[in-house]
């Protein structure tokens, strides 16, 4: 794992991001490493995102009964891996 320095934090902000963490139960450190995992984790969709569009770019339009359908399956597997979970949503 690498360590980093961030350097001129403003104490107001400082203090804003400690409380955030004392309110979740998390060390300060904990907190950061979790926001910092987040971030990247954002930046990877985003970056498989715009490599999907890019790839898609020019093909033509799934028509919009298409989507539906698949939405309506992707809806109804979500349904009941909930339901197999015992939770609803």
């Amino acid at each position: 794992m690498s360590n980093v320095l961030v350097r001129d934090v403003s104490p107001d902000d400082l203090e804003l991001i400690r409380s955030a963490a004392a309110d979740q139960g998390a060390s300060l450190q904990s907190y950061l490493r979790d926001t910092i995992h987040a971030q990247a984790v954002y930046l990877r969709r985003q970056a498989a995102i715009a490599q999907a569009e890019a790839r898609l770019a020019g093909r033509s339009k799934v028509p919009e009964s298409e989507r539906a359908a698949v939405l309506d399956l992707v809806e109804q597997a979500h349904q009941d891996r909930a339901e197999h979970l015992g939770t609803r949503f």
